[in-house]
Parts: C-alpha cells; structure tokens; sequence
C-alpha cells in the first residue's frame, strides 16, 4: 500500500503502511529532515499497518535524531500493543 507523509501544524503524518517497501522512502525523507531540523514530531496516528520491523525503524530514527542532539517527539500510540513494542526498544512512551 501507498505511503504518504504529510505536515501539519508542525506535525509529521504518516499515512499508510509502514511495511518494507516503504521503508527506504521514509528513511531517507526523515533522515535527511533530522539533518535538517531541531525538532521534530511524528504522527503515527494514520498508520493503518505497523509491525516489530516498523518499530524498530521508527526507533532507530529516534536513536539517530537523539545522537544528533535533536528533540524528536512520536505521537499517536493510543494502540496498547504498539505501545509495548515500543517498550521493548526501550523507548519511552506516555
């Protein structure tokens, strides 16, 4: 399925699936925003499929931004089980 990213007040959307063939796409587009900005907040909100491998991309973003001294926010983990595969990668969610 297609993947887009919108922004919005700020607010990086991701809508679609997240799914490994859409994962080169997002990876270049937010390293190269984490080059580029102090801050940034993703939007999973508008994810319709997201597994463990889409986890661990999202962390590894986080990571990278986190390394570089950048404030990178990720909102929309209303969904418990995403939530705790979150937590096993260690990121901290509220």
């Amino acid at each position: 399925m297609a993947l887009a990213i919108t922004k919005k007040s700020g607010i990086y959307e991701i809508n679609g699936a997240l799914d490994p063939q859409n994962m080169s796409s997002i990876k270049n587009y937010f390293e190269l925003l984490i080059e580029q900005s102090t801050y940034i907040k993703m939007s999973l909100n508008k994810i319709i499929d997201l597994d463990i491998n889409g986890v661990q991309f999202i962390a590894s973003l986080y990571r990278k931004a986190v390394a570089k001294n950048k404030v990178f926010f990720i909102v929309g983990l209303n969904n418990k089980e995403v939530v705790q595969l979150f937590k096993k990668e260690e990121i901290t969610t509220y």
